[in-house]
Formats: C-alpha cells, structure tokens, sequence
C-alpha cells in the first residue's frame, strides 16, 4: 500500500472520529438541567405538587359469565358449542346470570335466547316440558310462525302413548280415495232399474170401441254386478259376494315432517287444583255434647282416561291440510322424532302402485284352488279337582 493511500484513510476515519464526538457533544446540551431542591434556601424553586386535581382512573374487577354465540329459540336444549364466557363488570353481575358452563350445558331454553345474549338462571330450565308453562301456558311452545291446533289419537296412533310436550313427530296422513258419478256427485255404483214391456193381445170393448192395453213390467237389479253370456248362450246377471257390495277405496297415503308436540291431552292449570277450594272451618262444639262424626269422605278419584287429543303446531298451510284430513276421516299415525333431529327428508306418497313398482312385487297368477285354514292347536281345558277329592 503507498503513503498517500494511508494518508487518505487516516484523513477519512478522522473525520468520521470528529463527527462522532460532535453528535455527543450536542446531545449532552439538550438534556434539561437537573434542579436541586433544597429546603428552606432563598432562591430555591419550589418542589412540583405531588397531588392533581384530575381523578385517577381505576379498572373495575370483571368476572365471566355464560352467553350465547347464535339465537336459539324457546324448548332447544344448550350445548357447548353455542356458549362461550365474556367478562363484565362484577357490580353489573347478579346472582342470576350463569358464570360456568357447566350449570348451562344440557338445559332447555324457557324464551327465545338471542345471539350475544347473557344467561341467566331464569331464561333455562331442567325439564322441557316446563318449558313456558308456569308463565305463558301452552302458547310460549309454538314457535313464530306456526299455528297449533288438535287433532284425535289413540294408543296405536300415538306411539303408544310415548309423546310428551316438546317432542317432534311426523304426521302420517292416509286419504281414502272412492268413484263418484259426475253429474250426482254421489258414489259409484249407481243403482239401475231395467224395463220390459210386454204387449197383451186383448182388448176391452165398451160400446162400439175396443181398446186395446199394454202393460209393463219393471225388474230392479242389484247396483253391483254385470250382465254375461254363458257358453250355454244364457244370459245372467253376475254380481260380487254378498258379504262384500262395496268397492275397495283407492289409498294414499303422505307424510307432514316435523311437527312440534305442543300439548298432549287436555290443558290443566298449573298447581293442584285443590288448593282454589277453601277449607271449611269447623264448629265449635258446646260442652258437654259428643263431638259429631265427620261425614265420610269423598268418593274415590276414579283411574283417568288416557289422553285421546294431542296438540300440534305447524305452518298454517300444513294446518288446513291437517284440519281437512280429520273432517274426511282419514288416518292420522305419528311417528316420534330424535332429539335434535329436524331434517328434512324427501318422501314419496305411497300407493299400490309405488309398492309393486319399489319393491318388485309380482303379482301372482289367478289360481282355481287355495289353502283352508285349519286351526288344530285347540285345547280343552282340564277342569280342576272338585274339593274333597284325590288327586288323580
């Protein structure tokens, strides 16, 4: 390396060297001075107040509490993936609202739970079937929108008796279709009367006149039936068993999904009914008299009936449905839900047709012959020993 290359970079690291100690030196002026506070010295700058006017702001203590990530509405049972804790402040916080999920998880909303919402021990309950019903009567069960009406049902119908308030069914509606004549608008057959008229080759004379008569005869055939020709050449009038006259209906048969359980048997008001009788206050007895012999006590509740209404709600178009198919009869089956369970699912009508086609029934050809039914497992009973008598 020559000199002059040494001198040049002595030259540049010197200048970098003086440039450093300036930007220290520049930066040491522009810290404040440090004051010295000494006590009772004239001069002396007076100590800065500890104290402000201005209130010092301070964090409330918060706690969690249970609210609901979606709205839900009344009679759906809470689980853990719809709730979540959110802190508030512990004076906004009453002994009502939920502060762990745990006393929320598997309970029943009491009203509709919006999103966001605090729970508290009164918006849930335990039981679905006391969903509402100490407040608001059946009625807080239907949900908005739909409409409830009742409808009949029996043992077979109802699940055996297995519904119960809040449950959800699907309505199994069979409609009984029959022929009718157009223009009477009454069922098929219709009833016919067949004519003969028979010429009668006498004649009256009265006077100078003859007059010759006619007469017919009128022959009523059953409504049912067909005339045929036998291979005799007769003709014979055939007509079904007497035992069956009537035309089999056409059967069709649908379903209505998700119907909600709103009541089941006849509404009774919340309480036991015996406390809105008063008591009767007894007499006081004179002295001396023999204490009267109380009445005997009222007869006995008879076993209750089980229940044969239930009620449903449903949209109101599926009501009208409903209404309609109990005003012609029809068949009403229920078929109990999952918990939980409100899908939807795509159901064809069924028919006979439906059957055979689904299904692959053959029909099996008209045979001349059948099996008779015997039944041989009948047994006489023995009849029991009379009294006195040995044992054979």
């Amino acid at each position: 390396m020559s000199r002059r290359t040494i001198l040049i970079l002595i030259f540049f690291f010197g200048i970098v060297l003086l440039s450093i100690v300036l930007v220290v030196f520049l930066l040491q002026q522009d810290q404040p001075t440090a004051t010295t506070v000494t006590d009772g010295t004239e001069g002396a700058p007076a100590p800065e107040s500890l104290e402000s006017d201005e209130p010092i702001e301070t964090v409330p203590p918060m706690v969690e509490v249970v609210v609901s990530l979606q709205t839900v509405p009344r009679g759906h049972q809470m689980t853990e993936d719809i709730l979540a804790l959110d802190l508030r402040p512990v004076d906004t916080v009453s002994n009502n609202v939920i502060t762990s999920l745990d006393d929320a998880v598997a309970l029943f909303a009491r009203t509709d739970i919006y999103q966001g919402e605090t729970l508290t021990y009164d918006t849930l309950v335990d039981d679905i079937t006391k969903v509402g019903l100490d407040s608001y009567g059946p009625s807080s069960l239907i949900p908005p929108g739909y409409v409830a009406q009742s409808v009949p049902m029996n043992r077979l119908t109802s699940v055996a008796y297995g519904l119960s308030e809040g449950d959800y069914v699907d309505i199994m509606v069979t409609f009984f279709f029959r022929q009718i004549d157009e223009e009477f608008q009454t069922f098929l057959p219709n009833d016919a009367n067949f004519y003969l008229e028979e010429v009668v080759d006498a004649a009256e004379a009265s006077g100078s006149t003859i007059t010759e008569t006619t007469t017919a005869a009128i022959f009523t055939l059953d409504p049912i039936g067909r005339f045929e020709e036998l291979p005799t050449g007769d003709l014979v009038h055939i007509r079904p068993n007497k035992d069956d006259l009537s035309p089999r209906p056409v059967q069709v048969t649908m379903i209505i999904q998700n119907a909600r359980v709103i009541q089941v048997g006849q509404y009774t008001l919340p309480g036991n009914p015996a406390d809105f009788v008063p008591t009767p206050t007894p007499e006081p007895v004179a002295e001396g008299e023999a204490t009267p012999t109380p009445p005997p006590s009222a007869i006995p509740t008879a076993t209750p009936l089980p229940p044969d209404v239930i009620v449903l709600a449903l949209q109101p178009q599926q009501q009208l449905l409903l209404r309609y198919a109990v005003d012609v009869n029809a068949q009403l089956f229920f078929a109990l839900r999952g918990v939980n369970d409100g899908q939807l699912y795509t159901v064809e009508n069924m028919t006979l047709d439906y059957l055979l086609e689904r299904f692959n029934v053959e029909i099996p050809p008209n045979l001349g012959y059948t099996v008779e039914s015997t039944d041989i497992r009948q047994v006489t009973p023995t009849p029991p020993p009379e009294e006195g008598s040995a044992p054979e």
